[in-house]
C-alpha cells in the first residue's frame, strides 16, 4: 500500500514536470521555427534577381550601343551610360559629340554579356570595383556608389594608370536625370 502511495505522489508530481518541459522544448522549437522563418526570408529578400533581357531589348541594345570588342570600349561604353546619372566637370563628357547610352535594363545586360566575352587586363580588381560587380549593382537598381564607380572606370582610362584626377564627378539630381533622358533619349520616364 505504501508502494501505491508512493508511486501515485511520484507520478502527480511527474505530471507538471513533464507538462512544464513539453512546453518550454516546444516554445524553443517554436522558436528555432520562426527564427528559421526569418532567416530563410531574409535571404529570398537579399538574393540577387536575375534579369534576362528579352530578344527586343538584346537587339535595341546591340544596334545603340554597338559591338564592344575590348576592355577600352566596354569602359567607355559604361561611362556613356552612367552620364545619365552623373555630371562630369569639363569639356570632355558635355560636347555633343559624346556618345549618350540610355541607363536602361536592357543596356546594362547587353554590356554584361559582352563584358564577358572580351579580355580584361586594365581592371584585374575582385570585389567592389570589379565590372561584373559595377553592371550587377546597376542590373538591381542600385547607384548608391555610382559617382565613386565612374571615378574609377575613368581612372582605368586615365595616365597615370589607375589614377583619375579629372574633373569632379557627381550625382544627378532626379529631375536632372529626367531632363537628359528627354534631352539624349526624347522619352517621358
Amino acid at each position: 500500500m505504501k508502494k501505491n502511495i508512493a508511486f501515485s505522489i511520484a507520478g502527480l508530481a511527474a505530471i507538471p514536470l513533464g507538462v512544464y518541459f513539453a512546453f518550454t522544448s516546444n516554445s524553443e522549437n517554436q522558436t528555432d521555427a520562426i527564427t528559421s522563418k526569418e532567416d530563410a526570408s531574409s535571404l529570398e529578400m537579399t538574393a540577387p534577381v536575375k534579369y534576362i533581357a528579352t530578344n527586343e531589348e538584346r537587339m535595341t541594345a546591340q544596334k545603340d550601343i554597338g559591338e564592344i570588342s575590348d576592355e577600352l570600349t566596354l569602359i567607355m561604353r559604361m561611362v556613356e551610360m552612367s552620364l545619365q546619372k552623373v555630371n562630369i566637370e569639363g569639356d570632355k563628357f558635355t560636347s555633343d559629340s559624346t556618345g549618350r547610352i540610355q541607363m536602361t535594363k536592357g543596356n546594362i545586360y547587353y554590356i554584361k554579356q559582352q563584358a564577358d566575352s572580351i579580355d580584361i587586363s586594365r581592371n584585374t580588381k575582385n570585389g567592389t570595383f570589379s565590372y561584373e560587380s559595377i553592371i550587377n549593382r546597376w542590373l538591381e537598381g542600385n547607384f548608391d556608389n555610382i559617382t565613386d564607380e565612374v571615378e574609377f572606370l575613368l581612372s582605368l582610362t586615365s595616365r597615370p594608370y589607375g589614377k583619375y584626377d579629372g574633373g569632379e564627378v557627381t550625382e544627378k539630381t532626379r529631375i536632372e536625370e529626367q531632363d537628359y533622358i528627354q534631352q539624349f533619349f526624347e522619352q517621358n520616364n
